[in-house]
């Protein structure tokens, strides 16, 4: 019960911030994308400082950050320039022998990056262009109702997960990554993403084609859990149960951001190059 009064504590601040910055879009948005980077970016390097595994995390947070200002003030097709410009840097800083495992330590820093920071540039543009891809008016903030109905589907998700599982799990869904996940429970959760997406999607965005809430919902539903998953098995492999504790109840950002992360590619794709 304590664990849960902290869990709901929590977001009760926090649920109207996410929404409310996601909704508004512009600089609101980045600055929230740009905390949701930063974060995740040092908790991610520090679980695996255990394994003797030392990023440049400083250096990591600050060209990832300067690579999403640029992501949000040029377009999509100028960014290989700066990500390869970021590649650049951190090469230049593997010459500087400064630990056994440097090789390493470079290796996993661009990782990360990769992992995080590029995945997070995709849901930055996809809320920046949604309303040109899909030829909407921007004035009802087009991208900020899908950035509403994305927060709320993959939250009813991993609720239907998680008790779906508890009421009627009974077969392991990656028992060697996540003991706890079932596929029971993983079939609650797209269903629960879909329950949200489709009709949401009707009520809020109605000038856009439906099948691209299914396409959405199950997007949430299968790869939003996989990238939970993903999320686990760095955990495991680190050691940790949590990759911090700054959210009380909640573990760390990275635990609460992961399915988030691992849709947004998939959700640019859907919304940027697919056409009904």
């Amino acid at each position: 019960m304590k664990e849960l009064s902290k869990r709901v504590l929590v977001a009760l601040w926090g649920i109207p911030i996410l929404l409310g910055m996601s909704y508004l879009g512009g600089v609101y948005f980045l600055l929230l994308i740009l905390v949701i980077n930063g974060m995740v970016l040092w908790e991610f390097y520090s679980i695996f400082r255990n394994q003797q595994v030392e990023a440049y995390r400083i250096l990591a947070v600050v060209l990832s950050t300067a690579f999403l200002l640029a992501a949000y003030i040029f377009p999509p097709q100028q960014l290989p320039a700066f990500y390869l410009m970021l590649i650049t840097i951190v090469l230049f800083r593997h010459l500087r022998l400064s630990a056994p495992n440097s090789s390493t330590n470079t290796l996993f820093t661009l990782g990360g990056i990769s992992y995080i920071t590029l995945f997070l540039a995709s849901l930055l543009h996809l809320r920046l262009y949604f309303a040109t891809w899909q030829h909407l008016s921007p004035v009802r903030l087009p991208g900020g109702r899908l950035m509403v109905i994305l927060w709320i589907s993959i939250w009813v998700c991993d609720t239907f997960a998680y008790f779906g599982g508890s009421l009627l799990g009974k077969h392991k869904l990656a028992p060697q990554t996540s003991p706890n996940k079932t596929i029971e429970g993983a079939l609650f959760g797209l269903i629960g993403a879909l329950v949200v997406f489709v009709p949401l999607g009707k009520w809020l965005l109605p000038e856009v084609n439906p099948l691209y809430f299914w396409l959405a919902g199950g997007i949430v539903g299968i790869l939003g859990q996989i990238g939970d998953l993903v999320e686990s098995r760095f955990k495991r492999d680190a050691g940790v149960k949590d990759t911090s504790t700054i959210l009380p109840g909640h573990g760390g950002f990275f635990d609460r951001f992961d399915s988030l992360m691992f849709v947004s590619p998939f959700m640019y794709v859907l919304f940027q190059y697919i056409r009904f």
